[in-house]
């Protein structure tokens, strides 16, 4: 049996403490990899301005390149429209087919829209969603209390970086050095 932590998000861009988070949870959970799943349009994020899928796609897998542990499923481009991690998780569970467990990964500060997520009751009973600590989320609430993996605190966000980029600051040691010279080389968050 597989084991394996599937954990969406629009990753625009991708930063070291999703990859740190993530093998944190593999650890801690004794899973066997962890499947990034890029979204082609969240629909808690359809109005922020999203970086185009290529650009993220690229940017996730200069990311990840070295992480052995680590895949990248691109389910949710491919289908295109909303992303609605219920479809996905149904998706994977057909194309996996019966030796695969999935455990979703979602971090803190989804917990609070997590019952407003399409079809969660279903969702909670195919993916049992565990969740990542973020430093800067209201706690959670006492259901969720035993969900949360004791792992440190992801400290750092991509709309951050995106705000450093724009205004001409450093991003060193937020994301990884193949990702810094992908937004550079094709001017993402450039304010302008």
């Amino acid at each position: 049996m597989t084991r394996l932590l599937v954990f969406g998000g629009t990753f625009d861009p991708p930063h070291l403490a999703h990859a740190r988070a993530a093998l944190a949870a593999l650890a801690a959970m004794r899973h066997d990899r962890v499947l990034f799943v890029p979204a082609a349009c969240s629909p808690f994020k359809e109005d922020t301005g999203t970086s185009d899928a290529v650009h993220r796609l690229a940017m996730l897998r200069c990311a990840l390149q070295e992480q052995p542990w680590a895949e990248i499923s691109t389910i949710e481009l491919d289908r295109g429209g909303r992303s609605y991690m219920i479809d996905t998780i149904e998706q994977l569970a057909r194309s996996l087919g019966e030796d695969t467990s999935m455990r979703l990964l979602i971090g803190q500060d989804q917990v609070a829209s997590f019952d407003g997520w399409k079809r969660a009751e279903e969702l909670m009973a195919l993916a049992d969603p565990m969740v990542l600590p973020r430093s800067e989320a209201e706690a959670v609430p006492a259901a969720w209390a035993d969900r949360l993996l004791e792992v440190d605190a992801i400290d750092v966000s991509s709309t951050d970086i995106r705000d450093r980029v724009a205004q001409g600051a450093s991003i060193d040691g937020l994301v990884a050095p193949s990702v810094a010279e992908y937004i550079a080389r094709y001017g993402l968050y450039v304010a302008g």
